[in-house]
């Protein structure tokens, strides 16, 4: 259990091996539900985020869940506190792709036996070979619905807390 220093900025997170820090560590867990009264501060602070949900009750609320493959990111203030963003999987869109095409030419050559000669009995005489370059187009290639890619590099797994301030009694 974490002892919070005088110091300790409200709203700081901090990441945890254990399931409890201490009352002043509230769990990002979207399930913990703590009472209003308790964290008035915490609350004025945090109204503007999205890191706060409702409660079963008016008196209560709970923080946000960042579930597993979400990792903390400093935005520069370019994207609201709480945002979950990104995402552990992308499908492929022709837009990923560079522009191709997959057309061949199919070249063959049809050769015409003929019947002329001393040898017309024993071996076939060609009399002429025709080209022929036909333009062909291959199959269509992949799925109607695609296999997702999974992008979620390894990582290592912690609990994620935000410093509220000692609680009110």
């Amino acid at each position: 259990m974490s002892t919070p220093d005088l110091m300790t900025p409200i709203d700081i997170l901090r990441h945890g091996m254990f399931t409890d820090m201490g009352p002043a560590w509230l769990r990002l867990d979207g399930a913990t539900e703590y009472k209003r009264a308790m964290y008035p501060v915490f609350l004025d602070k945090a109204k503007d985020s999205r890191l706060i949900l409702p409660g079963k009750t008016s008196d209560t609320f709970k923080c946000l869940r960042v579930p597993a493959g979400y990792a903390t990111v400093a935005s520069g203030f370019d994207l609201k506190a709480g945002d979950l963003i990104g995402s552990d999987k992308v499908t492929l869109t022709i837009d990923n792709m560079p522009a191709h095409d997959h057309s061949y030419v199919d070249d063959t050559a049809i050769a015409t036996a003929g019947n002329a000669g001393l040898a017309s009995g024993l071996l076939p005489l060609l009399t002429g070979i025709t080209a022929s370059s036909p333009s062909k187009t291959t199959g269509k290639a992949g799925k109607a619905t695609p296999d997702l890619v999974p992008i979620k590099p390894p990582g290592f797994v912690a609990y994620l807390f935000v410093f509220a301030g000692l609680p009110r009694q």
